[in-house]
């Protein structure tokens, strides 16, 4: 019993030594960051005062009583200067870019030399600079040739290839600028409209959103597949932010929701006019034999507790949410707060230790269990012994109750080495939709958020493939188009950005 109790005080000492390293490195940190700002402060009040010693002082009196010049200011602030003359301040342009080549020959009457010169060809000098070729508008047109039979009369007309649209006058190309520039470059429709009107074609907003509804019905099987794609993974990150929706015929908008849940491949959007949580719940398909099984990185929010309800769905909590709870806790305690911010510090030092050794799941997991294990434990008693001092309407008390509530979800990441600590990749997955509503404000209804979502799906799986979307999007639209024909060929599969990608890869 003495043997145990003595490996279970060494191990809390370890535990509160550790606290007590990172406390301090963080103390330093601040205390460094307070030092160089007072240097800085210090340095702006000198320049001020030489310069207003130089308003003050004549030019006369500048050479003082013995007539010699004033001494050239400091100059100790300036940039370092440049390199020596010649030297590249950038690299050289990409070979893959495309060359036009401009010649120009020398005119030999024009050199000032000897009065017959006599010149020897040499190699020329090249001087390569970036170039940029305005994009334009034109016209494609199809001509369909045609026969009459000499017997019957009957009129024959060649085959019309696949297009995007068929019964309209916008090509995949053109109908892939306007999706892209949507959901790629967060441009408002209103902003495409001014841009071709400038480049000479004049498109009504009506049809605009007519198009991009249709290039979002004709992506509804590939936005399927990514989503059979992404349930196939055990591990999925889910999150959600706000975004108004008009009412068409209403005056007014209410707080729709658009979701992503993504892995470390691919990326889907779910818009739902509301944030219940029966939207999520459908979407993974809980409660039904098909819906999704694995584990699921998510925040704690009210709406995402249904989805765990039939034990299929295993729920890992985010560190980084419980931090920031800590530091909100910041301006009301801020020594109790840095504690606890420090305390999870240590956790995040283990993970990126893990990090740079490049440790598998394996080790990684193997690296928290000796290491991560002491500091979840030191962390709680830590909390324990914290929270009786603070009244339950503290910041710091509603924190670590966080933790308490969530402490099963928290410390899964314990069980296995592939599970990250965090849920930082949806959050950066959502940041197109954070940016493009900056922009665009708004949908123009629930059915408008529903393909704004789908169209954002397909694009936004594309640059994670590293694939130009507007490629794909003109490649895939004329094939999307012509599908119900050949439906029961089963080349759906072909046509995704997995294929896609697949596809370029082999020709690269």
């Amino acid at each position: 019993m003495n043997r145990d109790d003595d490996a279970k005080r060494i191990e809390q000492l370890e535990a509160e030594l550790a606290h007590q390293r990172r406390l301090n490195a963080t103390l330093q940190d601040q205390l460094s960051k307070v030092l160089d700002q007072v240097a800085r402060l210090l340095e702006a009040d000198k320049k001020k005062s030489r310069k207003k010693g130089r308003k003050r002082t004549s030019r006369a009196a500048g050479r003082g009583a013995s007539g010699e010049p004033p001494k050239p200011p400091d100059r100790s602030e300036d940039d370092d200067p440049p390199g020596p003359k010649g030297t590249p301040r950038r690299g050289p342009l990409p070979e893959d870019l495309p060359r036009e080549v401009e010649r120009h020959e020398l005119d030999p009457d024009s050199a000032e030399c000897c009065a017959a010169p006599l010149l020897e060809v040499l190699d020329p000098l090249v001087q390569e600079r970036r170039d940029f070729v305005k994009a334009h508008v034109r016209v494609h047109r199809l001509e369909l040739h045609r026969a009459r039979c000499l017997c019957c009369g009957a009129v024959h007309t060649a085959d019309t290839p696949p297009v995007a649209m068929p019964n309209g006058s916008m090509t995949a190309a053109l109908i892939a600028y306007v999706v892209y520039g949507k959901c790629a470059l967060f441009l408002p429709l209103a902003r495409l409209i001014e841009d071709l009107a400038r480049k000479g074609l004049s498109i009504p907003k009506a049809t605009m959103s007519n198009v991009m509804r249709h290039a979002a019905d004709l992506l509804t099987p590939v936005v399927d597949r990514i989503v059979a794609a992404l349930f196939a993974s055990d591990l999925l990150h889910l999150d959600g932010t706000g975004i108004d929706a008009l009412e068409p015929g209403q005056a007014g908008k209410h707080r729709g929701q658009v979701a992503v849940c993504c892995n470390d491949r691919l990326t889907a959007y779910i818009y739902s006019p509301d944030k219940a949580g029966r939207h999520l719940a459908e979407f993974l398909g809980v409660g039904r034999p098909d819906g999704y099984r694995g584990r699921l990185v998510a925040d704690a929010a009210n709406n995402m507790d249904r989805l765990y309800t039939d034990g299929r769905i295993i729920e890992c909590g985010c560190w980084y949410h419980a931090r920031h709870k800590f530091e909100k806790a910041v301006p009301s305690s801020p020594g109790a707060a840095a504690e606890g911010i420090a305390w999870i510090g240590t956790l995040f030092d283990v993970d990126e230790a893990a990090a740079k050794a490049g440790d598998t799941a394996a080790e990684r997991r193997a690296r928290r269990k000796r290491d991560s294990i002491p500091l979840l434990r030191g962390f709680y008693r830590w909390m324990c012994a914290m929270q009786a001092r603070f009244a339950p309407d503290e910041e710091l008390y509603k924190a670590i109750q966080y933790c308490f509530n969530h402490w099963c979800a928290l410390t899964r990441f314990m069980t296995d080495g592939s599970i990250p600590m965090t849920n930082n990749l949806a959050e950066r997955e959502l940041g197109p939709i954070g940016r493009g509503r900056k922009a665009w404000l708004f949908a123009g209804s629930d059915e408008g958020g529903t393909w704004l979502a789908k169209l954002h799906t397909v694009v936004r799986t594309c640059t994670r493939l590293a694939i130009a979307p507007d490629e794909y999007l003109e490649w895939v639209l004329p094939k999307l188009s012509d599908l119900p024909v050949n439906r029961g060929k089963g080349h759906l599969a072909t046509l995704t950005p997995m294929a896609y990608a697949d596809r370029v890869a082999a020709t690269a």
